[in-house]
């Protein structure tokens, strides 16, 4: 390599000034969040079908629609469920697609194509298509008994709050909205010879807004204000009401009228058990710090939280306390292991070139962070542990050229000579090294889906800080080298030189002997693998719990927020929980970014338990268990911490489809059973639809057509008597008020009520509804669910503490082949078995790509099939740890172990490339192959020993963290790197003096010559 710019050291010296200071600038104002974020990937359809039951809504509303989703070719798959009055349709987008917002467009087009075919009684059709979202803060506003005044207040104080600099929206939840019920009463109706429709009718004409314009006067325009709607509820009530005989009755005669909470009743949170209104706070994507959002957000309440005594306004869940406590442990366990590293060189390379050698560390580190920065990058958990995995590996090259330099120091070369000839040495093998290991973790890179998305800040900081730090190895650290090194005193003895001369003296005398010892190790390693447990991803660790809660399908909200109420009053009465948040009628907000968003459900509960510390929430988790299982058998409960990852549904998912629903459902309780008799499984649950009572009206045309009502005139009937329907609007405040008509009890009346209503013809003549109908009880679903369009139901389960899932679907897998399911009955795997297997997939999928480069780099430094197949002997090599390691320490196999073993082939490949470049030198200078591996075994022990010992020290602190997970990933390096370098270091040079033997024969100018 061309050494020529050594003589601008000063050009070289200010460039890497400035770019330090640019990533000193960068760390002090870069956004920073907990967890990357996800592409908007997943969305929502709900589709309001007002009183229809499950089966109309499937069929009227999810096969129109369905068909025309199944069209996009963007959707890899959707959930629907059809429900009484809604359907809700779950879609996910295929993996590849990152620009999703014009998939979004085609599938608002596919809605609207399925609209033209729903009927005509369907109302909103609506698309959340930034389903993944998750509010930064939850505000709680609470200290009153009206839910309305809460509403109200929440509302004003997301006013206060909408123009926060980085806001990208505010919503509130828990709320009400509001209703003006106009309770008529039927006698009274058919008394005077009107019918409900005759009065919404009236009601609709007299509530119009219609101006009056204006006429000028004396040069000013006077506006002209008629009063052409209802002005308040008082002028609602003396509205007079036309009678057939010419008279007229006030509205409050023949109707109470009163203000009120929306009914049926909407979702409820309560805050510590404090009935409250919930104001939840999204940041911008992109470049918002939420530490600096969450000081603003601080700050602003302040100055209002005053106006809004004597209320109260409490943080709920405040996202940017756990970033800054996430990153401040993560930074702490950088530092930490920087300084392992440096006192590590210090010791290993003394004190002279240990302080050059350290010197890197924060000049890759500071350099790497601006250029990340520049590029668009976020301060999140997964880049900092890249860039701590990256300290060990980073400082690899520096080690190397540092310590070759001296060498030639030592052996008399003055400062400028051993300069230039150690980076003519270096440049080649180290840049193929370096790009070896790029190439390693481009598969990652290059992934797709949403387990590359978390993870793909690893591979990005590590090839980052990788480039940085080759091209200040070949180029700050030898100048600082050439300045500061001194040659060596004579005779001075040398530890790691002798330890290298003892290791080549073993492979050169008996290298069969090696290999051998090294065959036996590998297969003894390989042997362990049956005693590895499986994970996808460990759970978080903060100390919450998470409690579900479903009652069965058809339960009325009321029961629902009893039964959730009565478990929270049992779980405060615990001494080590802290605090119960509930949500009643849906999951309540998702305040991390692991959990799920749950369509809203009256028989859906959530808690949110804070313990006192991490350790507490299994006891709290094994006492919700018992406890419901004991005293609330008609409640299915799912309790755990919080997840890691992307999201799912369960640990443990499998869904069954067959399109006889007697089929399905025995196969669904087949499977259920199995799993439950399974070991580790917890909280297993299906969700088989067991049906609710309806009351079935049967019309007789004949008797309907003789009073002159029709079975449309019936169907409004019962709708005005339950639910009741929306005459008009009050719009005297900031928000339309609906104004709904309908019978006093509405659907708190009862069965008898109902069956005494009376239907109205045109005339306004009351006939009773028994008069025209039979009503007879019934059995309907009370929730439908499909997949892409079929049938199917789901089971999921927990995992027990220690436990995997693969273990859980390995005993479901032996039962089912003795107890099969039934005839054409299919089976799918969802949960952490589906998620690892998409994260593999892709990681596959890529792999040739990063096998492609590996080959090329290897070919284009060494020429030599031979020797790219000695390095590559190196990669079953570094698994020669990995398990025994994850088995002893107790850690988990999954997707972050598979992250290590990654980086872990980078490392030894490194270390193969340097060895073997070292045997070409000396056969080039016409040495023995003997010879030749000796003095490169001798030569290389201290950087190859030396990067082991940095990279492990500086994952130590990540090891023993309290994290749950890094430490399988820590470990799975560490093991396999302390493995995996012995063997390389007597493996790779027997392999060499046996199969290199011929290269000896003549000697060559270079170590390029083809074999």
């Amino acid at each position: 390599m061309n050494a020529g710019f050594l003589v601008r050291p000063r050009l070289i010296g200010m460039v890497v000034v400035m770019l330090c200071l640019l990533g000193v600038a960068s760390y002090l104002t870069m956004a920073r969040q907990e967890d990357p974020s996800f592409p908007y990937r997943s969305g929502m359809i709900t589709v309001i079908y007002p009183g229809a039951i499950a089966e109309s809504v499937e069929r009227l509303v999810l096969e129109p629609l369905s068909d025309e989703l199944s069209q996009v070719e963007e959707i890899e798959h959707f959930m629907a469920t059809a429900r009484s009055g809604v359907a809700l349709v779950t879609i996910h987008l295929e993996d590849e697609i990152y620009d999703t917002d014009s998939a979004w467009d085609r599938v608002r087009q596919a809605m609207e194509r399925a609209r033209l075919e729903f009927p005509a009684g369907v109302g909103q059709v609506a698309l959340d298509d930034r389903l993944i979202d998750i509010p930064a803060i939850i505000l709680a506003v609470r200290g009153d008994a009206s839910l309305v005044r809460l509403s109200e207040e929440a509302e004003r104080l997301k006013r206060e709050l909408a123009d926060l600099p980085g806001l990208s929206r505010v919503e509130l939840s828990g709320d009400v909205d509001e209703q003006i019920t106009i309770a008529i009463q039927d006698a009274e109706l058919q008394r005077l010879g009107i019918s409900p429709g005759y009065l919404a009718q009236l009601l609709a004409q007299r509530n119009q807004v219609i101006p009056g314009g204006f006429v000028e006067a004396g040069g000013k325009r006077l506006g002209i204000l008629p009063n052409s709607e209802f002005a308040s509820l008082d002028a609602l009530r003396a509205t007079q009401i036309p009678l057939p005989d010419g008279a007229s009755v006030p509205l409050a005669a023949i109707a109470e009228i009163w203000r009120g909470p929306q009914e049926p009743m909407q979702p409820r949170a309560w805050f510590d058990g404090e009935q409250a209104v919930l104001v939840e706070l999204t940041a911008q994507r992109g470049q918002v710090d939420a530490i600096s959002f969450g000081s603003a957000v601080r700050e602003r309440l302040n100055l209002v939280r005053a106006d809004f005594e004597p209320l109260h306004i409490d943080e709920m869940f405040f996202q940017p306390d756990q970033v800054k406590e996430r990153l401040d442990g993560l930074e702490a366990n950088l530092i930490g292991s920087v300084a392992i590293i440096v006192a590590v060189v210090l010791l290993g390379m003394g004190w002279r070139m240990g302080v050059l050698v350290a010197a890197m560390l924060p000049l890759v580190a500071l350099i790497s962070l601006g250029i990340y920065d520049l590029g668009g990058g976020i301060l999140h958990q997964i880049a900092v542990i890249g860039m701590v995995i990256s300290l060990g590996i980073l400082i690899d090259n520096a080690i190397v050229m540092v310590e070759n330099i001296q060498d030639r120091l030592n052996r008399g070369e003055t400062s400028r000579d051993a300069v230039r000839n150690g980076i003519h040495e270096l440049a080649g093998p180290l840049g193929a090294s370096t790009a070896t290991t790029l190439a390693a973790f481009t598969p990652m890179l290059l992934s797709k889906g949403g387990t590359a998305d978390f993870t793909r800040g690893i591979p990005v900081m590590i090839m980052l800080t990788l480039i940085v730090s080759y091209l200040l190895a070949i180029s700050v650290a030898p100048l600082l080298a050439g300045r500061f090194l001194k040659p060596a005193r004579p005779g001075r003895g040398d530890r790691m030189e002798a330890l290298g001369s003892r290791l080549a003296r073993l492979t050169t005398r008996a290298p069969r002997r090696v290999i051998a010892f090294g065959a036996v190790v590998l297969l003894a390693s390989l042997a362990l693998t049956p005693l590895m447990k499986l994970q996808f991803f460990p759970n978080a660790d903060r100390p919450l719990v998470v409690v579900e809660l479903y009652m069965p399908e058809g339960t009325d909200q009321q029961r629902t927020e009893t039964v959730a109420a009565d478990l929270e009053q049992r779980l405060r009465q615990r001494p080590d929980v802290l605090s119960v948040h509930r949500f009643v009628g849906s999951a309540g907000p998702s305040f991390y970014y692991n959990l799920m968003r749950a369509p809203e459900a009256p028989n859906r509960a959530r808690l949110v338990v804070t313990t006192s510390q991490l350790a507490d929430t299994t006891g709290v988790i094994h006492w919700v268990r018992h406890h419901v299982a004991e005293t609330m058998p008609e409640l299915d409960v799912v309790a755990s911490t919080l997840g890691q990852g992307p999201p799912r549904a369960a640990p443990v998912e499998v869904r069954l489809y067959h399109h006889d629903d007697r089929q399905r459902i025995a196969a669904a309780e087949h499977v259920f059973t199995l799993i439950k008799q399974s070991e580790g499984a917890v909280d297993v649950r299906h969700d088989i639809d067991l049906g609710v009572p309806v009351l079935k009206v049967e019309v007789d045309d004949a008797l309907a057509q003789r009073h002159g009502v029709t079975r449309a005139d019936v169907a409004r009937t019962l709708f005005t008597q339950s639910l009741g329907f929306t005459a008009e609007q009050y719009r005297q405040e900031l928000d339309p008020i609906p104004l709904v008509l309908r019978s006093r009890e509405g659907t708190q009346q009862s069965v008898e009520r109902l069956m005494s209503a009376q239907v109205f013809n045109e005339a306004g003549q009351g006939v009773p509804l028994t008069a025209v109908a039979r009503i007879d009880a019934d059995w309907q679903p009370a929730s439908i669910r499909q997949r892409d369009g079929a049938r199917m139901y789901t089971v999921t389960a927990g995992l027990e503490d220690g436990y995997s899932f693969s273990q859980v679907l390995d005993q479901l897998q032996t039962r089912l082949e003795t107890n099969p399911l039934p005839a054409g009955t299919r089976l799918e795997l969802g949960g952490d078995s589906e998620g690892s297997g998409d994260a593999n997939r892709a990681l596959f999928t890529t792999a040739p790509v990063g096998i492609l480069l590996l080959l090329f780099f290897l070919l284009l430094q060494f020429n030599s099939f031979r020797r790219v197949g000695i390095i590559l002997l190196t990669v079953p090599l570094a698994s020669v740890g990995v398990f025994p390691g994850l088995v002893l320490s107790g850690s988990p196999f999954g997707f972050q172990s598979v992250l290590g073993i990654i980086a872990l082939v980078g490392i030894v490949v490194n270390n193969a490339i340097v060895l073997i470049d070292v045997v070409d030198q000396r056969l080039g200078e016409g040495l023995s192959i003997g010879d030749a591996v000796a003095e490169a075994v001798t030569r290389r022990t201290r950087p190859i020993l030396l990067t082991t010992a940095t990279t492990i020290a500086g994952l130590l602190p990540l090891a023993f963290s309290a994290s749950t997970l890094w430490p399988p990933m820590a470990w799975a390096i560490i093991s396999g790197l302390l493995a995996s370098t012995v063997l390389t270091l007597l493996v790779v040079p027997a392999v060499c003096r046996l199969t290199l033997a011929s290269d000896a024969q003549a000697a060559r100018p270079t170590a390029a010559q083809p074999v």
